[in-house]
């Protein structure tokens, strides 16, 4: 038997937003955690994203991304695919999507959907008929399960926790492996057991044991990518054998956060214009306090337009914030800080950056205007990729996303078409703002 598995959303696509949450990062997490239950069971699994993107994907085109999955699916020849998401809309509940009844999509759903139910102990929203790409375009039974909403306090209150991301991979393990008519095993390592115990040691100093070897992984791996500390080792108390280490390579090269910049404005807005026409011209603000903290300030751009979805502010921050980072925005519903205008907004998104890569004061020149400026380790994240874990949580890739979009940007050859529409915009400002005095 093969599954592809598919975690719903991802790279430029974080899916639904809300509460501090992106769907994208639920769902891939859920998915990890499937895929070795589903092995340990004999099924063959084929994930179409292990990290930010499908494999083969379209960084510009939304349906290429999707056109990747279906790819991989039908390359792979698999028996059932299985996309996972997390709902959205202010409801409650679970749900399980198939392109048409009859077939075996919906005896697989009908499968799948009470281990789901009983999981996280929600409302049954039943099977769904709905005309999704990648049900439509996939030769193999397909299903969509919709794993509660990341807009609903009750259920955000269990989807932030890793431990009931866990129960939604077994439930899902569960519910595939009876489609298939196979008894499903749980791998007794992963189950807690008091007589043995998982050391939990970095940089070989022991810093705790935990009873499950899966969550003494998850924190070497998160203590390691988010830079505190640079190695770390899983060691069985029972007799002392390292089952996992976890050491980067030494050598790699990481993308500092202050520095000179070699983009310019017009690559920025001709990158951002593709994607949003309507995105308001602050590129320049970027560059002129970018310069004055000594900041590379086309990563920054890259950084608001991945935090701000291309600048049309899909997520719990609105654009009246003129909040271009997400600042203060730490979850719970939290909507963050607000700034009075545009290039202050633009400002305290430089200076946090600044608190996170230097020790050195804030220049004389400029207005302290981050709320939150004096709430970081100063100097903590000299490079981009030291952010991951700590402007973003989990944060898995979250610097080396940025960086790509910066590369992405430096692409941009510039054309006489933006070049003219930047300056009618700015014409037209000047004669809007003249009258506006009038």
């Amino acid at each position: 038997m093969k599954v592809c598995i598919d975690p719903g959303h991802g790279g430029y696509d974080p899916g639904a937003m809300a509460n501090g949450l992106k769907e994208k990062d639920l769902t891939l997490d859920i998915c990890l955690k499937l895929k070795p239950l589903l092995e340990f069971n004999g099924i063959n699994v084929t994930l179409t994203r292990e990290g930010d993107y499908a494999v083969g994907h379209n960084e510009n085109n939304l349906n290429g991304e999707l056109w990747a999955r279906v790819n991989k699916a039908e390359s792979a020849k698999v028996d059932l695919f299985v996309s996972v998401h997390i709902n959205a809309g202010g409801g409650t509940g679970v749900e399980v999507l198939i392109i048409g009844p009859g077939g075996r999509a919906e005896k697989a759903a009908k499968k799948v959907l009470p281990f789901l139910v009983q999981a996280g102990g929600w409302a049954n929203r039943g099977v769904k008929t709905q005309n999704v790409m990648v049900l439509r375009e996939t030769s193999m039974p397909a299903i969509l399960t919709e794993n509660g909403f990341i807009d609903k306090e009750a259920d955000v209150a269990k989807l932030r926790e890793p431990n009931f991301r866990q129960t939604l991979a077994v439930a899902h393990a569960k519910g595939i492996c009876d489609y298939f008519g196979i008894k499903y095993r749980e791998e007794i390592s992963s189950q807690p057991n008091p007589s043995v115990m998982y050391r939990v040691i970095l940089d070989d100093k022991q810093t705790m044991a935990l009873s499950s070897q899966d969550n003494a992984i998850f924190e070497v791996k998160k203590a390691v990518d988010s830079g505190q500390a640079l190695k770390g080792v899983v060691q069985r108390t029972s007799d002392d054998v390292n089952i996992f280490v976890y050491d980067p390579a030494p050598n790699v090269v990481k993308t500092p956060i202050m520095g000179t910049e070699t983009i310019t404005i017009m690559q920025c807005s001709q990158f951002l214009l593709k994607h949003n026409p309507n995105a308001p011209d602050i590129i320049p603000f970027y560059k002129k306090n970018g310069e004055i903290l000594g900041l590379r300030w086309g990563y920054a751009v890259a950084q608001m337009i991945k935090e701000t979805g291309y600048l049309k502010f899909n997520g719990a921050v609105k654009a009246e914030q003129n909040n271009f980072a997400g600042i203060g925005a730490v979850g719970g519903g939290a909507q963050g800080a607000t700034f009075s205008t545009k290039e202050e907004g633009v400002l305290a998104h430089l200076e946090h950056l600044f608190a996170y890569a230097s020790k050195s004061p804030l220049p004389v020149a400029i207005p302290k205007v981050d709320p939150r400026f004096d709430l970081v380790t100063r100097g903590s994240c000299p490079n981009w990729e030291d952010l991951n874990g700590r402007w973003a949580v989990p944060g898995n890739g979250y610097g080396e996303d940025i960086v790509r979009i910066y590369n992405l940007i430096a692409k941009e050859v510039i054309s006489g078409d933006i070049e003219e529409t930047s300056i009618l915009k700015k014409i037209y400002k000047l004669i809007s703002d003249y009258y506006e005095r009038k």
